[in-house]
């Protein structure tokens, strides 16, 4: 009954405290065009999504038995061992698998396709992102998929373009287990973090303060972390990023019922890319981390908020961005991004791949139901764009335009 009633407190604080995204109309009055996600129902839990993802969190960020330094989550398969003609099961200690953002990508079209070694991201000027420096500032990124998930993928052929045309041609129905999981990581050279966050004056205190790794002889910390569970049909989503990202309730807040002392945050409407303190951790998710013997680092990583539907109960879109990859390596806004909502899309028409609607909504930031019409001569993939990584690289930029040579058939 004590649960019951704090959620449902703590569902009308966030109802009567957070101002939605909204945009004046001519009369001076105000357009509601979209809210905040929030904590909602998991099937088959007795809790709300804020504590199913935080408990999720809890498992995959557990440290590996036997394998010193390396997190559950570090164990699973990338998008490059899943969606490849030689799909492969990691073993431990593999090398990283960087590479650049997917949404990023669709959004620059002219973007590399790998960012490991990298340039700055498009958004960088968006999230006071440096620049310039050495190493070259960057933001790699990884998504991994646990054993669930890759299995169901490899074993109905949806890892290759080939794979799914068949799938498609025998209008295949595309459902991932329940106890599938996927966590993208995105990640920043430890001199960057320092250039980017002054506050934290030495890298032995990047060092203390952020998850590590390293690739190619580069050391990146972990800015934020993105997870989905298919636990619901339209998934369940959570956001995390680190107490030190600058601007990390800019524009939609933070939200967090089970696991912040503080659920409720409000965006900083004065002074854009501002820090927001420590998102100190409730007595039930301190034990929790101890129980799955996690490292002190990882209280530093502060929940965004979780989302499992396109509406609020009034009809209004939710939404649900964070600052690292929607911001910053998407060049969007937080304000108007929505995980179900982009990933609803993800799809493959006859030939195996995202039809050129599909691909041509992301830019957009969609919000809210999806668009039937974008979805037509498609085949779904059960929200899960893994399958952008096997699109043909761009054509190399020219200037002007009229000096491309189209390529050859």
């Amino acid at each position: 009954m004590a649960r019951s009633v704090s959620i449902a407190v703590a569902a009308l604080l966030i109802a009567a405290l957070l101002v939605p995204s909204a945009a004046s109309d001519q009369e001076g009055g105000t357009v509601v065009v979209a809210v905040p996600a929030r904590a909602g129902h998991v099937d088959d839990k007795p809790y709300n999504s804020d504590e199913f993802i935080w408990r999720l969190f809890c498992q995959f960020t557990a440290p590996v038995q036997g394998v010193p330094h390396q997190v559950i989550f570090e164990t699973w398969a990338t998008d490059e061992d899943t969606f490849t003609s030689n799909p492969h099961w990691p073993s431990a200690g593999e090398p990283k698998k960087f590479h650049a953002s997917p949404l990023g990508r669709a959004s620059t079209p002219n973007a590399t396709p790998i960012d490991v070694p990298c340039s700055p991201p498009p958004g960088a000027a968006v999230g006071a992102f440096p620049t310039s420096g050495t190493p070259v500032p960057c933001i790699a990124e990884e998504v991994k998929r646990n054993k669930p998930g890759f299995d169901y993928l490899v074993n109905n052929k949806l890892n290759t373009p080939a794979g799914r045309a068949e799938a498609y041609a025998k209008h295949f129905k595309v459902a991932m287990p329940k106890d599938a999981i996927a966590v993208k990581g995105d990640w920043v050279p430890i001199q960057t973090i320092l250039q980017w966050v002054p506050e934290l004056k030495t890298l032995d205190n990047v060092r203390k303060h952020y998850y590590r790794t390293t690739s190619q002889n580069v050391e990146y910390g972990l800015v934020s972390l993105h997870v989905s569970s298919r636990q619901n049909p339209n998934w369940v989503w959570g956001s995390f990023e680190h107490r030190y990202t600058p601007g990390r309730c800019d524009e939609i807040g933070c939200l967090d019922t089970f696991g912040a002392k503080k659920p409720i945050v409000r965006p900083n409407k004065r002074t854009i890319n501002t820090q927001y303190g420590p998102c100190e951790k409730t007595d039930r998710l301190t034990a929790l981390m101890k129980k799955h013997d996690l490292s002190p680092v990882w209280e530093n990583y502060c929940m965004k908020s979780t989302e499992v539907d396109y509406l609020a109960p009034d009809g209004t879109p939710y939404v649900l961005g964070n600052s690292v990859i929607e911001r910053i390596t998407g060049n969007g806004t937080v304000a108007a991004s929505s995980c179900i909502a982009c990933h609803v899309y993800a799809s493959f028409g006859k030939d195996g791949q995202p039809t050129n609607a599909a691909l041509s909504i992301l830019p957009y930031n969609p919000t809210g139901k999806p668009i039937p019409a974008v979805l037509q001569d498609a085949l779904q993939l059960d929200f899960m764009w893994g399958l952008i990584t096997q699109l043909p690289p761009p054509p190399p930029s020219c200037t002007p335009p009229s000096q491309c040579t189209p390529p050859s058939k």
